[in-house]
């Protein structure tokens, strides 16, 4: 459904459990583009009179007893779910296998599986000098981190594969979503990107991202260049989504203006009504 800040989406592909989400698909009132937005997060932006969001607590009534009323409601909090469903769909890793040039991601592997086997940063070191902007290298890099996590000894072939992905995206955008890193490699990565004058990032985004907390999200913004990053998106990081947004950015020391996405799943709903002995409605939404 479309209204007149985005498009409400409900996902009935199992008829009998169907799930939802809010869409800000062209930025406005400040919603990340392309996202699934909760129902706080979404309801904060709309009824807030300037660029500011507004507090949950600030609502009217009504509208936090809505919010409240979804809470034991599917949610759709993949963006991929989206992509696949709406015409910004882009292909799965399967799919993408007609159009990649197999001898260059073949020999990648190759020589990926060779440094692992050696469990040598040195080799690893060899192999990155060696990389090149040639898709086959960066697709097959980017193919493995979205199915498993490297080791250590990886790392120099993790960072130059990157770098070239980020030259080549040509984005203000880091995306680093949905990637089996560990949080020493995302921030390895982010560093080396930001140092990077060759890029303008302003948007930071590690969703899925399992082992995020907000202990690596503060030593990435202890970067001296983090103060460039003026959107962080942290979608499906379980370990971080039983933190307000709001919160999130002032417990990591983001620049004033600066916003913090996540999937706001509260651990008690009685957070909301702290007056209440007890909350009204039931356990906090499923994830899809």
């Amino acid at each position: 459904m479309n209204n007149n800040s985005g498009y409400t989406v409900i996902d009935v592909t199992d008829p009998s459990s169907p799930a939802y989400c809010f869409w800000g698909r062209d930025g406005g009132y400040g919603f990340p583009p392309g996202y699934p937005i909760d129902p706080e997060g979404y309801a904060c932006r709309y009824y807030a009179f300037t660029e500011q969001v507004t507090q949950f607590q600030d609502l009217r009534q009504n509208v936090q007893d809505a919010i409240l009323e979804l809470q034991g409601e599917r949610f759709i909090s993949s963006k991929q779910t989206l992509d696949n469903a709406w015409e910004n769909w882009s292909p799965t890793l399967d799919e993408m296998e007609e159009e990649a040039p197999f001898g260059d991601i073949n020999e990648f592997n190759e020589a990926l599986r060779a440094v692992i086997k050696a469990k040598s940063t040195e080799n690893a070191q060899e192999m990155a000098d060696t990389l090149s902007s040639m898709a086959g290298a960066v697709e097959g890099l980017r193919r493995t981190l979205h199915r498993e996590r490297l080791p250590k000894c990886c790392d120099p072939v993790i960072i130059k594969g990157l770098l070239i992905a980020q030259d080549l995206s040509n984005s203000d955008e880091l995306d680093l979503s949905w990637m089996q890193l560990s949080p020493a490699q995302v921030l390895k990565v982010v560093r080396a990107v930001l140092q990077d004058d060759s890029f303008k990032i302003s948007s930071l985004n590690i969703s899925g991202n399992s082992e995020i907390a907000v202990g690596t999200l503060s030593e990435i913004f202890k970067l001296r260049e983090a103060s460039k990053l003026k959107r962080l998106y942290l979608f499906g990081c379980a370990k971080v989504e039983d933190v307000r947004r709001v919160d999130i950015a002032r417990r990591i020391g983001m620049d004033g203006g600066a916003e913090a996405f996540n999937s706001y799943f509260p651990a008690d709903l009685s957070e909301f009504r702290p007056w209440k002995a007890k909350p009204r409605f039931g356990k906090p939404r499923p994830r899809v």
